[in-house]
């Protein structure tokens, strides 16, 4: 009969084996998203370039040679129309590939990342954030109000990262009916700051509220029908952070997603520390 010692050597060794397992298969799923499925989206998007050319060359063709003045009409909405618009939609589920792909790289990775923790000027990274996206506003005619946000602990990447995925969320449903408004206000409370993104778009029912941050399962379809990982990916940083995501929203009037972040005290009293 084994010691009590020898037990817990033989339970921290399986422990072990099976961090360094989990640890592996991580690593293969990596190498097969970022390498392995590039390959076939380079060889379609390779094969589009050759479609296109080819029908550039009989486009020519037709044009200088009036001998195929005949042949021309059966081929004529081929080569013009037909197999440009397939090429297009090829190229548009392929770049789509490639939005999911590194979408689930960050979401994989972000359980690796060690955090760099910090104090935050958050007042300047949203700024520092709209104005990247102000020709995309513009074009749109959003109007976006940032009001005066407390400071917050944190990884400067990731939580630049959720408010950038909260704002283009915010940008991407709007009700084209009206003009848009985002509003992006805090506070402190209770040792938490606490920032709300807000916008008068086409908003959500309360059902679907809680699925909206499942990877691929967003209940409302995106502008062509995609779903992805952008809420899944502010959820998992916002986990990483122990803070907390809470979103209120009413069909036709918008939604506000509220965000919480540890202030200093909770960052130095220990509460902020990774698990």
């Amino acid at each position: 009969m084994e010691s009590p010692n020898n037990l817990d050597d033989s339970f921290f060794q399986r422990k072990r084996r099976s961090e360094a397992i989990a640890s592996a298969e991580v690593d293969l799923l990596l190498r097969v998203i970022s390498q392995d499925l590039s390959a076939p989206m380079a060889t379609i998007q390779d094969t589009c370039r050759q479609l296109t050319m080819v029908c550039n060359r009989m486009n020519e063709s037709f044009e200088e040679e009036t001998s195929f003045g005949n042949a021309r009409g059966p081929f004529d909405p081929l080569v013009t129309k037909e197999i440009p618009e397939a090429v297009q939609r090829i190229r548009g589920e392929v770049d789509h590939m490639r939005c999911l792909t590194s979408g689930l790289l960050q979401f994989i990775r972000l359980g690796q990342i060690v955090l760099q923790w910090e104090g935050l000027d958050v007042n300047q990274l949203v700024m520092g954030i709209v104005t990247s996206m102000e020709r995309k506003l513009k074009t749109k005619e959003v109007v976006v109000r940032i009001e005066d946000l407390p400071d917050c602990m944190g990884d400067e990447v990731l939580v630049n990262q959720v408010f950038a995925n909260l704002l283009d969320n915010a940008q991407k449903y709007l009700d084209p009916e009206r003009p848009g408004e985002i509003i992006i206000s805090g506070k402190a409370m209770h040792g938490w700051s606490v920032y709300s993104v807000g916008d008068n778009g086409i908003g959500l029912a309360e059902e679907h509220h809680a699925r909206i941050f499942e990877a691929f399962s967003h209940p409302v379809v995106e502008p062509e029908g995609r779903q992805g990982v952008g809420l899944a990916i502010v959820r998992r940083i916002i986990d990483r952070h122990q803070g907390n995501i809470e979103v209120e929203s009413t069909p036709g009037q918008g939604s506000t997603f509220r965000v919480y972040f540890p202030r200093a005290i909770i960052a130095e009293e220990g509460g902020g520390k990774e698990e």
